[in-house]
């Protein structure tokens, strides 16, 4: 497995002095402004904010790191505590306005034909034995089909097919026996983060997506998986001008409009003929959704588990303009927001933390957000002649979308799971794709994540 060892042991503080270039090559000090994070008086908010990152690639909380280098700090273990806490920061903002900004540098280097997606999906966050910790509740873990205790982590990111960045999430409370965030004023930015974080997941996904909008984040699709489609989810995103690409449950309670007639996904399998041989799906039909009056096509294609006649998945778009073999492309990008979970978890300490309060949980995922992106764009600088300069813009190739046997292969994983509540790519898979993005890293961060026996 990865551990981390200690950025102060690297010759000249590489890590740290690679954090420092990300903030000021990005602006994080205007970006801090527009969030109300900046500080009128005592350390700045960037010295605070950089030593809190520099810590998430130590081996060790920022409180124990705090306790080895007090010496060599010029502000107490209360400051940063207080900057965690502090619920006058906008730290949804924050991010978006971040991640923007990695988009901006991206962008440039993808052909403009290419589809940028949106890409929803959510995890557990766990707190266990965390009994006063404000907010948390019990958990249902769709993985492990285990009730746990914490939060329901639903992140939504951006990607072009190659490069996967986060770009807003919620941490989301429960309905049972959570510890209640006391008196809260909804007009604070803490407020509102807790008011949020006691919706509905499908609500706060679309509210999400209308923040990033809003800051001008824009994509041509929305890719998540059977837990958050619905025609409810459809026509919301129709509303915001988006394309939905997802799979659908096989759910005999959902119906879609299909020759005039109210049907399921599993009635329209069993009533159709299907693609005879060895075919890359084994039907695909266009069905219609209505809500309010409004009639939205939807198409939908079925994939076959070519070991099993009676396995198949659906998904389903609603750009019916889009090739079977384009939308099972498209939905092959939503495993790079898995491959994110895991690398947060397993190596950028996320359930680390072990403070108390919902600010605090919320502005140390942040940092561990704003790790990856830092990541993201050592990642994309490696493999990526093109950032080089002008010269290898013009004669070096983008780098390739992921291709369609790449997610044909990987949706087929699902068909290795029992269809259960949720169906996952095996963890096996999963490990093997975070390998290859921590390989191509650049040494001085590899050495932060380097395998050990």
């Amino acid at each position: 497995m990865f551990v981390c060892t200690s950025f102060y042991n690297l010759p000249k503080n590489e890590i740290s002095s690679s954090i420092d270039i990300f903030f000021k090559r990005f602006n994080l000090s205007m970006i801090a402004k527009k969030s109300n994070a900046q500080k009128s008086k005592g350390v700045p908010f960037l010295v605070l904010f950089s030593y809190l990152v520099t810590t998430i690639f130590s081996n060790r909380s920022a409180f124990r790191d705090f306790q080895l280098h007090h010496d060599d700090l010029s502000f107490s273990d209360k400051t940063f505590r207080n900057l965690l806490n502090n619920g006058k920061i906008n730290w949804q903002r924050f991010l978006i306005l971040l991640s923007k900004s990695v988009i901006g540098f991206i962008r440039p280097l993808t052909n403009e034909d290419r589809k940028e997606v949106f890409i929803v999906d959510d995890s557990m966050y766990e707190r266990l034995n965390a009994k006063n910790v404000e907010l948390c509740g019990w958990q249902y873990d769709h993985a492990n089909h285990k009730n746990k205790k914490g939060f329901r982590f639903l992140q939504l990111g951006w990607s072009d097919g190659n490069t996967f960045l986060p770009v807003a999430f919620s941490l989301l409370s429960s309905s049972k026996k959570v510890r209640e965030a006391g008196k809260v004023d909804h007009r604070t930015h803490s407020g509102r983060r807790k008011a949020q974080a006691q919706r509905k997941g499908t609500d706060v996904l679309v509210e999400l997506l209308q923040a990033a909008l809003k800051e001008g984040i824009t994509a041509h699709y929305v890719l998540f998986d059977s837990w958050f489609s619905s025609p409810k989810m459809f026509h919301a995103l129709h509303k915001m001008k988006l394309h939905a690409v997802c799979m659908l449950k096989r759910s005999k309670k959902v119906y879609y409009r299909y020759h005039g007639e109210w049907v399921d996904v599993k009635t329209i399998f069993q009533t159709e003929k299907k693609r005879r041989g060895r075919s890359r799906y084994l039907l695909s039909v266009s069905v219609e959704s209505e809500m309010d009056g409004q009639v939205l096509p939807i198409k939908l294609v079925y994939v076959r588990n070519r070991n099993k006649r009676n396995d198949y998945l659906v998904l389903a778009t609603t750009d019916i303009s889009l090739s079977e073999d384009k939308v099972i492309q498209l939905y092959g990008k939503r495993w790079a927001i898995e491959v994110y979970f895991k690398i947060c978890k397993q190596h950028l300490r996320l359930s680390k933390y072990q403070g108390l309060s919902y600010d605090g949980i919320f502005a140390h995922t942040i940092t561990v957000a704003v790790s990856y992106l830092i990541l993201a764009v050592q990642h994309r600088e490696q493999t990526d002649e093109r950032t080089m300069g002008e010269l290898f813009y013009l004669m070096i190739e983008e780098l390739s979308d992921i291709s369609f046997s790449e997610a044909i292969s990987q949706l087929l994983e699902l068909f290795k799971e029992v269809f259960a509540n949720e169906m996952v790519l095996s963890e096996e898979t999963l490990n093997n794709i975070m390998d290859q993005f921590l390989q191509k890293l650049p040494q001085a961060t590899q050495n932060q994540l380097k395998l050990v026996a």
